[in-house]
């Protein structure tokens, strides 16, 4: 009966051996997406937040982060009121300014205003063809959307993996 037990272990020891160590490699990280307006109240946080959201809803592991040129409070009375009642809370990490510390961490930029010539995304979106979030905020909602769909549906098909 021992013999063959200890058979069966090193039989078993003989096959893991044989699997290559990428069949248990650790799974790579979620793509890193980094969204950068103007002033980095409104368009990155807002995108930031619906691309968590749709992220979530879709199951695709990602994580995401915005950043302002400067910072100034750009939302309205009324856009803030409206994202309050669609739960968007484009304040939930605080803002700050784009350092180029932050487009090295990220595998994808999307700006939404023009980016300084010193920084060198890996991979960049231009969405500063975004109408205004404040003054026409169904349309650029409906843009935004769009375009966050088409920016996940690229994610789920270059790393073909989701959560």
């Amino acid at each position: 009966m021992i013999d063959t037990n200890r058979r069966t272990v090193l039989a078993l020891g003989a096959l893991l051996a044989a699997v290559p160590a990428t069949g248990f490699a650790k799974p790579a990280k979620p793509p890193v997406v980094l969204f950068i307006c103007e002033f980095g109240t409104a368009k990155s946080a807002i995108a930031r937040e619906l691309f968590r959201k749709r992220a979530h809803e879709r199951g695709i592991a990602v994580t995401a982060f915005s950043r302002g040129l400067q910072i100034e409070d750009h939302i309205s009375l009324p856009l803030k009121r409206r994202l309050d009642a669609e739960g968007i809370d484009s304040r939930r990490d605080g803002f700050a300014v784009l350092a180029s510390k932050d487009v090295r961490a990220a595998d994808i930029v999307v700006t939404f205003a023009m980016l300084p010539v010193a920084y060198h995304p890996r991979q960049l979106h231009d969405w500063t063809t975004l109408p205004s979030v404040n003054d026409a905020y169904p349309v650029a909602r409906a843009d935004l959307d769009k375009r966050i769909e088409g920016l996940l549906d690229t994610i789920v098909a270059s790393t073909g993996r989701r959560k």
